[in-house]
C-alpha cells in the first residue's frame, strides 16, 4: 500500500497528462508490483489531509523498539479538488499497486492540445518535503515541474542530521539528484545526474509500432476520372466513391485498434570519480486495456463479426471484445555482472493477477524463482439483492425503493462496494521465503496487515569432535498499518 503523499503526487501527474509508464524505469512496475511488495514490519499510524485543493500534508507515527514518525507537506500548482481525499471514498486499486492495465502512449502533438486548452496559464509544479524524526533527522525534499508538454524535469534532496564527524569514506550526508524526462509518445529519453561521486546516467525507451504517418504516401492515390458530381466520382457502376479520408484520422483508428505493444529500452551509468559503470538493456510485450468499448451490448440479429474486407470490418477495433486476458511479459539483462531476468503476468480473472520471475546469473551459474500474486475480494451478495421470498425485509426494501432516485441508489451500492473491497497479495521463492498483505477497509479506517516468513539455519554444537549441526529454524516479521485521510 502507497501512502497519501504518493497516492498525491501521482494524482498530480495524471491532472497534467503525464504517462509514467513510459519510462524504462517504468519496465517491469506490473510484476515489482506482483512479486517485490513490502510487508509491514511496526505498528504504523498514517494521519493526512488534503486541506485545500493545492495544499496536502500528512504525519507518521510508527514503533519498533522505539517512537518515530515522519510530517509531510506538498503543495501543487494545479488544484486536485477532483480526486477523492477521505479513505472512504478512495479506490483500493488506486492505494494498491498490482497488475498495471499499460495505456496506450499520447503523442506529443496530442499532449500539447491538452496542455494549452488548460485554463491555467502557469507551468505546473509540485512542491513535497519529508521531515523523519526523531534524531538522527531526515529531511527529503522534491520539486517537480512540467517545463513544456513533453518535458519533466525533477530535484530530489537527500539531507541527514549528524552529530559525529563526517568520514570521507563514508556516503556523504547530504545528496542531490536532477532528473529530467522527455516523452513524445513514440519514445521517451531521460538524464540523471547526482551529486554523490557525480553519477551520471541516461535512459531511453522506444515504442514499435507507433510511427505517425509521414505526409500521404501511406494512403494511394485517387485515379483522376473526367465525370465528378458533387465532390463524388461517378463509375460505370453507377456507385459513387467517397472522398479519401484524412492521413491523421486513418492513424488514429490504427492506434485505437491496436492490441499489444513492443517496447524496448536501455540504462547507463558512469561516475568519474569512483569509475563505475552500470548497464542493462530490456524488452516488454504487454497486452492494451481496450481504448473503445460499446455503450450498450450488440443486437441478437448483429451479433456476427463483420464480413472481412468490408468497411465494416476494417473499422471496427480489434480490442473491442479481447479473445484473451491481459498479460505482460519482460525480459531484462546486465552485461557486466552476466545477470538476466524474466517475467511474466498474467490476469486471468477481474480479480485475479498472477506473475513469476526468475533470474539466472551466467558468472555463477547461480538461479532464483518468485511466484506471487494478488486476489481481489469485493461484496458479497447482500440480502436486497436475493430472492424475496427468501428475505424477510424485502416489504421494507420494496417500500423504500422509490425514496431514492436510481443515481443515488447507484451511488450507493458503489460506495458500499468500495467500502467492502480488499485485496490479498501473497509471493514465495525458491528458498521458501514466504510473505503475504492483506489490505482492506475497517469502518472510515484503511488498515494494512502483512506477515514475513524466511527459514535461518542455525549451528548447533554436538558433543565430541563432530563439530556442528546445521538446523533450520523459521523466523518471521508481523506488522500493521493503519491510515486516515480526510
Amino acid at each position: 500500500m502507497i501512502n497519501f503523499m504518493d497516492y498525491v503526487v501521482h494524482a498530480f501527474g495524471t491532472s497534467t497528462d503525464w504517462n509514467p509508464d513510459n519510462s524504462y524505469s517504468s519496465l517491469t512496475a506490473t510484476s515489482d508490483a506482483l512479486l517485490s511488495f513490502q510487508t509491514p514490519s511496526t505498528l504504523a499510524l498514517h494521519v493526512s489531509s488534503l486541506s485545500t485543493p493545492n495544499f496536502a500534508s500528512s504525519y507518521t507515527l510508527s514503533t519498533l523498539g522505539q517512537i518515530d514518525g515522519s510530517i509531510s507537506y506538498l503543495y501543487s500548482t494545479v488544484p486536485l479538488r477532483h480526486i477523492p481525499s477521505q479513505t472512504p471514498s478512495i479506490p483500493l486499486k488506486y492505494l494498491v499497486r498490482g497488475y498495471r492495465d499499460i495505456r496506450l502512449p499520447v503523442v506529443l502533438g496530442e499532449k500539447k492540445e491538452r496542455i494549452d486548452q488548460s485554463e491555467d496559464p502557469r507551468k505546473p509544479t509540485l512542491l513535497h518535503a519529508t521531515l523523519a524524526l526523531p534524531p538522527p533527522s531526515v529531511l527529503t525534499a522534491l520539486y517537480v515541474r512540467r517545463i513544456s508538454p513533453g518535458t519533466l524535469l525533477s530535484l530530489s534532496l537527500y539531507s541527514k542530521s549528524v552529530t559525529a564527524p563526517v568520514l570521507t569514506s563514508g556516503p556523504p550526508p547530504a545528496s542531490g539528484l536532477a532528473h529530467i524526462q522527455h516523452d513524445t509518445g513514440q519514445y521517451s529519453i531521460e538524464g540523471l545526474g547526482s551529486t554523490d561521486n557525480a553519477l551520471l546516467g541516461v535512459r531511453g525507451l522506444w515504442n514499435f509500432g507507433l510511427s505517425p504517418p509521414k505526409g500521404d504516401d501511406s494512403l494511394p492515390a485517387q485515379t483522376p476520372s473526367p465525370e465528378a458530381v458533387d465532390g463524388f466520382t461517378e463509375f460505370p457502376s453507377g456507385l459513387p466513391l467517397p472522398p479519401r479520408p484524412d492521413t491523421m484520422s486513418a492513424y488514429h483508428n490504427r492506434l485505437a485498434s491496436k492490441p499489444s505493444l513492443l517496447s524496448a529500452g536501455a540504462e547507463f551509468y558512469y561516475s568519474p570519480f569512483s569509475h563505475v559503470i552500470g548497464l542493462s538493456t530490456g524488452l516488454r510485450f504487454t497486452t492494451l486495456a481496450p481504448h473503445i468499448t460499446p455503450s450498450e451490448p450488440p443486437p441478437r440479429s448483429t451479433s456476427h463479426r463483420p464480413l472481412a474486407g468490408t468497411s465494416a470490418s476494417l473499422l471496427t477495433p480489434s480490442n473491442v471484445s479481447h479473445s484473451s486476458f491481459p498479460y505482460t511479459m519482460t525480459l531484462t539483462l546486465t552485461p557486466l555482472t552476466g545477470s538476466i531476468s524474466s517475467t511474466y503476468s498474467v490476469r486471468p480473472t477481474p480479480t485475479l493477477a498472477l506473475s513469476s520471475r526468475f533470474d539466472f546469473n551466467f558468472y555463477s551459474w547461480e538461479s532464483r524463482y518468485v511466484v506471487g500474486g494478488e486476489l481481489w475480494r469485493h461484496r458479497s451478495r447482500r440480502p436486497d439483492d436475493s430472492d424475496s421470498s427468501t428475505d424477510s425485509l424485502s416489504w421494507a426494501r420494496a417500500k423504500t425503493q422509490d425514496w431514492f432516485s436510481p443515481a443515488e441508489r447507484a451511488l450507493k451500492d458503489e460506495r458500499i462496494e468500495r467500502e467492502e473491497e480488499n485485496v490479498l497479495k501473497f509471493g514465495v521463492d525458491d528458498s521458501w521465503n514466504f510473505k503475504a498483505l492483506w489490505t482492506g477497509r475497517v469502518k472510515s479506517l484503511l488498515v494494512s496487515a502483512g506477515v514475513s516468513v524466511n527459514p535461518a539455519a542455525s549451528h548447533v554444537p554436538t558433543v565430541g569432535d563432530e563439530g556442528s549441526l546445521d538446523m533450520k529454524r523459521w523466523t518471521g516479521s508481523v506488522g500493521v498499518s493503519i491510515a486516515y485521510s480526510t
